[in-house]
């Protein structure tokens, strides 16, 4: 049940809308959703050479007009000429083996390695990067995913009060997976909060391949959202994988 931060080549085309649920590698390809809440029903994108308010699904109301920014590349290659990749998202935790639990025993991560120690060099980069009083105990773990060794780190903060019930949350990670169902129900069997799948069919364009897939989110035991999708490039894959979803409701 490998985790697989996923790339952003062809994370959401630009002439496609997320759907509502049926009824009833060798290297680290992430993209982290610095996504304020960027939820399904609001990632519709123009599709080139075609007027989009002319789509079935337009409405006014779901998808008011916004001010223009800036043109696109829509290139389905990663970026070119210079090293410029995610290496490693860092989430803080209150409670390193509360976390652990969740992200090793649910998610499926793997543990790379736990600080034996608490770290309280004040010459350390993590007081001013998070703002933190000098003093304070913080220690860290490193996880695996299926593409990247110590690809994902938990930091863990003592001796002050955490609170990451701000609204709006201002983050996501989102995490490309093969087993994304299972996920869910590991999730929901261990009491943990889930926001439900949604399923996206967007078709094919001269520039963007089809893509056809799920994508859920669950909330960590500090109330980060963790998102996952998993792509289907079968027609047999896809059909199983919404029968299963129908099934678990």
């Amino acid at each position: 049940m490998p985790v697989v931060v996923r790339g952003g080549e062809r994370r959401f085309p630009h002439d496609g809308v997320l759907m509502d649920p049926a009824p009833g590698s060798q290297m680290l390809r992430m993209v982290i959703g610095v996504l304020m809440l960027l939820t399904a029903s609001t990632m519709v994108h123009a599709q080139e050479g075609r007027d989009w308010k002319r789509e079935p699904w337009y409405s006014p109301d779901k998808y008011p007009d916004a001010p223009f920014l800036r043109e696109g590349s829509y290139s389905q290659k990663p970026l070119q000429g210079k090293v410029l990749r995610v290496k490693r998202p860092l989430v803080i935790v209150s409670d390193l083996e509360r976390s652990l639990k969740f992200y090793v025993d649910v998610l499926g991560f793997e543990l790379y390695s736990v600080e034996p120690y608490y770290d309280r060099n004040p010459q350390s980069l993590g007081y001013e990067m998070f703002g933190l009083p000098p003093g304070v105990r913080k220690r860290m773990a490193m996880l695996n995913t299926s593409d990247e060794i110590r690809g994902l780190t938990l930091q863990e903060i003592r001796d002050v009060p955490v609170d990451f019930k701000s609204r709006p949350r201002a983050f996501t990670v989102l995490l490309e997976t093969d087993d994304l169902l299972g996920i869910r129900q590991r999730a929901r069997a261990a009491g943990h909060r889930v926001i439900e799948p949604a399923l996206g069919d967007i078709p094919s364009t001269a520039s963007t391949p089809a893509l056809r897939f799920m994508e859920f989110a669950v909330i960590d035991p500090d109330d980060h959202v963790i998102s996952f999708f998993q792509n289907f490039s079968t027609d047999e894959a896809w059909a199983k994988a919404q029968q299963a979803l129908r099934e678990m409701k």
